[in-house]
């Protein structure tokens, strides 16, 4: 018998409606095991007809490290550090990165500082990504993207974070050429670009926060009202007096662009399967942290 047939909740992301194919999910925290789910056809009738459920067999993401023995691995982190992959230690306030990949200038994007370039995978494809998005819907966009860490992580000034390789200060789009760290408003804040920057930032799934001053958040908010986005989904986006718990947050300083934080699971698991390793009591392992739905 189907799960759902025994009253067990299914994502709907499991279920195929009238023959659609169900949409892609992406995967959550890597799993230190496999773990493979069948579930059978069956077939549920509600007072709207008949929905099928197609056999699924999940399988979360295998770790890199998964197999290997705790003193194998203790000798791989003190010996060859190389092999373990790129990793996350501690926090993003206290921690380390070790084996980081860059960001690079390219088309669309330009790096501002390249001592401070250093982060995690997701980071780097994240930050790609959104700036990939914004070029199709709009040529011949540049976007500045200033600290991220330095190559070993630690701290920077004048940041408290900016340690482990998921915190990205990234800029606005404005709508004429300016100086980096120049200060948004009304008028020169490109709001189209900087709206489809957020808007392809979030969607991947992998930012756990973005903080940015509550006035360029009205400025966007006004914005995507006007081209038609849902209020009740900038309600759940954008801070407001009643609602703090928001993926979009004020944080004084925040003026001139995007603090974005970024969540890196496989990058983040490592850290914490090897950090025991590292003889280093004073930074803690980061908790496990699920990437957020689309």
């Amino acid at each position: 018998m189907g799960l759902l047939a025994l009253g067990v909740a299914v994502p709907l992301s499991l279920v195929a409606f009238a023959g659609e194919a169900a949409p892609a999910v992406r995967p959550v925290l890597a799993a230190p095991t496999r773990i493979v789910a069948r579930i059978a056809p069956t077939m549920v009738f509600t007072t709207k007809g008949t929905i099928a459920v197609e056999p699924v067999t999940i399988r979360p993401e295998r770790h890199h490290l998964d197999g290997l023995a705790p003193a194998a691995l203790a000798v791989l982190a003190r010996s060859s550090p190389e092999k373990l992959g790129p990793t996350i230690v501690g926090r993003p306030n206290r921690g380390s990165l070790i084996n980081p990949v860059t960001l690079e200038s390219g088309p669309g994007l330009e790096v501002m500082n390249d001592e401070r370039r250093f982060a995690s995978p997701v980071t780097v494809n994240a930050i790609r990504a959104a700036v990939a998005d914004v070029e199709r819907e709009f040529p011949g966009s540049v976007l500045r993207v200033g600290d991220i860490s330095g190559r070993r992580g630690g701290y920077i000034r004048p940041h408290r974070s900016h340690q482990s390789g998921i915190d990205a200060d990234i800029g606005f789009y404005y709508r004429t050429p300016t100086k980096w760290y120049t200060k948004a408003n009304a008028s020169n804040l490109d709001r189209a670009r900087t709206w489809a920057l957020l808007k392809a930032l979030i969607a991947q799934g992998t930012v756990e926060y973005l903080f940015v001053d509550r006035s360029v958040q009205t400025l966007l908010r006004e914005y995507a009202l006007g081209i038609g986005e849902s209020p009740e989904f900038l309600d759940g986006l954008f801070e407001s007096p009643s609602k703090r718990d928001t993926l979009v947050r004020h944080t004084w300083g925040h003026l001139t662009h995007f603090h974005v934080r970024f969540m890196d699971p496989v990058a983040e698991e490592t850290g914490r399967r090897v950090a025991p390793s590292l003889g280093n009591p004073v930074v803690r392992a980061m908790p496990p942290r699920r990437l957020r739905k689309k």
